[in-house]
């Protein structure tokens, strides 16, 4: 897997926190509308920071290229899209139950990266992509994991396991979004057949 080369984060006071959510909310829309008629790797940063009206230097001190924005852009997408609304743990839903919500996630993400596969693609042939998508899904895996666990399912380790994961899940949607294949029902199968033997199993259709 390629190292995390993400910016290093900046602080800011609460009051720059305002602009900086502003210059942020510009530049995604400006990249949304850009890739309507354009490839990724023909968009500048000149041409973006126009669309977005924000100065390039603004742009800079934030993102060394545009394939590092969107790269942080698309994988904030698919981590909301793998976001379960709340921490399960306590909720009194039963693990087939959760194991639905789980599974649905997973296929949002997975018809989302096909309807946007051409952008995918171009990001997945960064050296930080999937980096940065295995560090969104090692999280999202850990929570998981700690509501398994609350749920009595024996899990070893989830730090390990969770990094393993993220790391093995991003690799998986890389060769979804690379493949000509677009049956999401068969790809989420496949998936019952590569976790761990103690991950439950509700909600995975059957191949």
């Amino acid at each position: 897997m390629p190292g995390l080369h993400s910016p290093k984060p900046h602080r800011h006071s609460p009051s720059d926190e305002p602009r900086i959510t502003r210059t942020r909310d510009a530049l995604e829309a400006g990249l949304w509308e850009l890739l309507r008629d354009h490839e990724l790797a023909d968009i500048s940063v000149a041409a973006l920071c126009r669309q977005a009206g924000v100065h390039r230097t603004t742009f800079y001190g934030h993102h060394r290229n545009i394939f590092d924005f969107a790269a942080s852009v698309y994988a904030g997408v698919v981590d909301r899209l793998g976001t379960v609304e709340l921490d399960q743990r306590g909720t009194g839903r039963t693990v087939a139950e959760i194991g639905d919500l789980y599974v649905e996630s997973i296929r949002q993400i997975l018809q989302h990266t096909k309807a946007e596969q051409r952008v995918y693609r171009a990001l997945f042939h960064t050296e930080t992509f999937l980096g940065i998508l295995a560090d969104q899904l090692n999280g999202r895996i850990l929570l998981a994991l700690h509501v398994w666990q609350a749920h009595n399912v024996a899990v070893l380790n989830p730090d390990a396991t969770a990094a393993f994961l993220g790391g093995a899940y991003a690799s998986w949607f890389e060769q979804w979004v690379v493949s000509d294949d677009d049956d999401v029902e068969a790809r989420l199968g496949s998936l019952r057949n590569l976790l761990p033997v103690w991950w439950p199993r509700d909600g995975f259709p059957t191949t």
